[in-house]
């Protein structure tokens, strides 16, 4: 039906239509509301209206319809909680087509009630909750609360206040509520005590939550789908450990989160730089190629892939070393829940990191050798250290690289000497054991040094360059109040990323290759 017609219909009934509101609304000024919403709706459906015999059904469903959406809206923007001292009288009756609304919103408004309940804060909560559901006097709360009886008055006018507002609201619970996000914990420095802080989904959300816009605690309760008195013991942890701050009655993350946003972009726009830097590299190292093949040493005998990628980690590592004392990221800060270092985090499942382990120049307490082992993503089907080994393994090591097997104690070997064996690491033969990657004598590790001087150099060219991009992109993607941490953050993440990142791109053009079994390419010894 056209709406000129259907206009014309409601102009010839206009008075049934009041006749129907006052009936059942008896207000003038609600029985005049009703009736043009009732006007309103039907003329905002006439489309859907056949012929004019199917109008008549049509409009009477409307306003019935149309009259219970206006009694459940004006129930929901009257309801309160009295103030104490407050002289209410009991409800006027309700008339019988209300108490049909009323027994139908009954378990609504209760539901309404108990969300909003469970958005105040801590204070505001327990006053409520003792004053109008345990029935204890002003006096009694202000005894317990440790605050003047004034300020009791003041909490339940306050939540009266947020009671009314609220229940008449819309309100819509965030993204989080239903899916919290990854949040993945990193750190660089002596002593972490942050790994447990983020065992469970909440303390990770609600930083994920709070980094671009700093929120209130009922924000963040909404946001995140949960009741304030199960959030707020979570935002004094995460603030006591300080990686969460509070300004004013806002919340915002006091840290750096690398997000996949940030990840994809900084690869976007350094692909060509690696391609070019990585082929420099690759080349500086196999000129001096020849050179290092006359050098006699254990593991000399490897094929030319294992030996280029071996004297590029050694570049990698010594370049990363001599930068961290060149152009040190800073002293490591102390935390606040103990330690010294930096604490930063992912948006992801470490998606993008490019290492599983790094260990540098480490040994035994009783052994002159020492070995480093880095993981890279790249070459881990071959070669993972499996760093929860721990001391026994490093002793082992260290003792089978330089030749001591007969002094590692007895508990130092079993399980640790037979997954050695099983990773490639170490090898039997003859009945004598010896380690499966090379091992240098110091005076020809340091002609390894000198041979590798320009590849270096190279690398920590590329290792700063690479770091200031990072740098420069992420204080781009971070809120400005975690902007003075991307220096530090970006250095400790992406100079030695870098070295991965080569590998990556050399690996991708065919230049190296990645074995098919357990090969030890990224392990080194010195004794």
């Amino acid at each position: 039906m056209e709406n000129q017609k259907a206009a014309g219909l409601i102009s010839e009934n206009l008075k049934n239509i009041y006749g129907y509101a006052f009936a059942r609304l008896y207000d003038k000024d609600d029985v005049d509301d009703l009736t043009q919403q009732i006007v309103y709706e039907v003329l905002n459906s006439a489309g859907k209206i056949r012929n004019e015999e199917a109008f008549w059904a049509f409009l009477w469903k409307v306003a019935e319809n149309t009259f219970r959406k206006f009694i459940k809206q004006k129930e929901r923007c009257s309801a309160f909680l009295p103030l104490p001292d407050d002289d209410t009288s009991t409800c006027a009756e309700l008339s019988p087509e209300e108490e049909i609304i009323e027994r139908e919103n009954g378990d609504e408004s209760l539901n309404l009630l108990r969300r909003e309940l469970s958005l105040l804060s801590k204070t505001n909560r327990e006053v409520c909750l003792a004053f109008y559901f345990q029935n204890k006097s002003c006096k009694e709360i202000a005894e317990e609360q440790n605050i003047s009886l004034e300020m009791v008055k003041y909490h339940l006018f306050k939540t009266r206040q947020l009671l009314k507002e609220g229940i008449g609201m819309e309100r819509q619970l965030g993204e989080k509520s239903y899916n919290p996000g990854v949040f993945r914990i990193n750190f660089w420095g002596d002593i972490n005590f942050y790994d447990n802080l983020f065992k469970k989904k909440l303390p990770g959300s609600i930083l994920l939550a709070a980094y671009y816009s700093a929120m209130t605690d009922r924000e963040l309760s909404l946001e995140l789908g949960v009741a304030m008195p199960y959030l707020e013991d979570e935002l004094k942890e995460l603030v006591d450990a300080g990686v969460l701050v509070k300004n004013g009655d806002k919340y915002s993350t006091n840290l750096v989160i690398l997000t996949k946003d940030f990840e994809k972009d900084l690869e976007n726009k350094t692909k060509g730089f690696f391609v070019k830097n990585s082929t420099d590299v690759f080349e500086l190292t196999k000129s001096i190629l020849p050179e290092v093949r006359k050098i006699p040493f254990k593991g000399d005998d490897i094929d030319d892939n294992r030996l280029l990628v071996a004297l590029m980690n050694i570049a990698f590592v010594n370049a990363f070393e001599k930068l961290s004392e060149t152009h040190p990221y800073g002293e490591y800060k102390p935390l606040k829940l103990g330690g010294h270092g930096f604490v930063f985090g992912h948006d992801n499942d470490y998606e993008y990191l490019r290492f599983t382990g790094i260990s540098m120049n480490i040994k035994a307490d009783d052994s002159d050798c020492w070995i480093s082992a880095v993981n890279y993503k790249i070459f881990d089907k071959c070669c993972h250290w499996s760093h929860p080994w721990g001391s026994n393994s490093i002793l082992t090591l260290s003792a089978v690289a330089g030749n001591a097997i007969s002094d590692v104690p007895k508990k130092a070997q079993g399980n640790v000497l037979a997954e050695a064996l099983a990773e490639g690491y170490i090898k039997l033969e003859n009945g004598v054991l010896s380690a499966a990657f090379p091992v240098f004598e110091a005076a020809t590790y340091d002609k390894i040094i000198t041979l590798l001087k320009p590849v270096i150099d190279k690398a920590g060219e590329v290792m700063l360059s690479f770091a200031e991009k990072a740098a420069d992109l992420l204080a781009q993607h971070c809120p400005d109040s975690v902007r003075d941490q991307c220096n530090a953050i970006a250095t400790i993440s992406y100079r030695l990323d870098a070295a991965a990142i080569i590998f990556e791109t050399l690996v991708e053009k065919g230049l190296l290759t990645v074995p098919d079994g357990k090969v030890p390419m990224t392990i080194w010894g010195v004794k």
